[in-house]
């Protein structure tokens, strides 16, 4: 991949670490946990999360066979679990990479070759993947017939525990439980994510599935003590230039400067993650001080406005840190944590701070 070399993200993996540790206060003593690092680990470089990750937790989860393969060839040697529904021109990469397969169908049954080890999943209200909880019975007898492949595990996934209190949690937790009923115990059961692990008292079998948290966010709106956001970025001035008072900035000059001032240029738009929908809502931060992003936001470009502050071309700009960050972002434009970490150039270099 041809990396761009406007701008950095910066991955500290002491504060990753530092988050692990403080969810971990909510897991239950026989309960492992299983470390999503699907979408690249949202954005901040599945392999450098796993190699860090790896000593500390039990299994990794990814969304597709492909994110499996470049940890194994990684050295990752933990369980990895994929979430998608397989494909039948590569399940056979799950034996040679030793991966984890997801049956969420009964078709699954006939797809897989001999030897794979697979993760039952059944749709308990998201209403997305997986088997009724009414077939549980049927399954069970599947897996009965199917002794040539190797079920290690069974999961759910919730639809509302972004934020405490919500009914379908405890509607969904009981039909889990009642599902599990129908297999052996000894199997990994999960089904707590974030939220469920750190809000709610319900049962965590003896697996949860971190993701988010793990990068420093809640879920929802409710807040985590002490969960700190791991990435980082920051880019560079590229031209900085006096800008009279009504000058206008920017595709639709729908932004005048208040007053004669400075104007600073970054090299990154929304091809790099400042999504276009941003425009207006924004800062960064020049020597700790914010300065707002004004105009309209382009393909490869942002304009901040300085005011009466001059900056030589090539000084440091903060554009996501401890002021500005993903949560703040998906505030304004009313989106998650989740897409505007996943959203940032993976062109972009990582660099990662232990």
């Amino acid at each position: 991949m041809i990396q761009k070399s406007n701008s950095t993200v910066t991955v500290n993996l002491t504060t990753l670490k530092q988050n692990l540790e403080t969810l971990r206060c909510h897991v239950d003593e026989n309960s492992r946990i299983m470390a999503v690092v699907k979408a690249d680990a949202y954005g901040h470089g599945a392999v450098p999360v796993a190699e860090t990750l790896e000593p500390l937790v039990g299994a990794f989860a990814v969304n597709d066979i492909h994110e499996g393969i470049e940890l194994r060839e990684n050295g990752i040697t933990k369980p990895i679990l994929v979430f998608e529904v397989p494909e039948q021109s590569s399940v056979s990469q799950y034996r040679v990479h030793n991966l984890t397969a997801t049956i969420s169908s009964e078709e699954h049954f006939e797809w897989l070759p001999n030897g794979t080890s697979y993760h039952l999943n059944f749709d308990t209200g998201m209403g997305r993947l997986g088997f009724p909880p009414e077939k549980a019975k049927r399954i069970a007898q599947l897996v009965e017939d199917n002794q040539e492949l190797f079920c290690t595990g069974i999961y759910t996934h919730y639809a509302t525990a972004d934020n405490p209190g919500s009914q379908l949690v405890v509607n969904q937790h009981d039909q889990f439980k009642t599902i599990r009923k129908y297999f052996d115990d000894s199997l990994s059961g999960h089904i707590s994510n974030t939220g469920a692990t750190a809000f709610y008292e319900t049962d965590q079998f003896n697996m949860v599935r971190l993701g988010i948290g793990l990068y420093g966010y809640p879920p929802g709106e409710t807040k985590i003590e002490a969960l700190e956001p791991v990435l980082s970025w920051k880019s560079r001035l590229v031209q900085t230039k006096r800008i009279a008072a009504h000058s206008t900035v920017s595709y639709g000059a729908n932004w005048e400067a208040p007053q004669d001032g400075y104007l600073g240029v970054l090299p990154v738009g929304y091809d790099d993650g400042i999504k276009r929908s941003l425009t207006g809502n924004i800062s960064v931060r020049i020597d700790d001080k914010a300065y707002p992003v004004v105009g309209t936001i382009t393909m490869n470009y942002c304009m901040v406005y300085l005011g009466l502050d001059q900056y030589e071309p090539g000084t440091e700009v903060e554009i996501l840190g401890s002021e500005e960050n993903a949560r703040n972002w998906a505030d304004k434009i009313k989106t998650i944590p989740y897409e505007v970490l996943t959203s940032i150039n993976p062109k972009i270099p990582r660099e990662y701070k232990s």
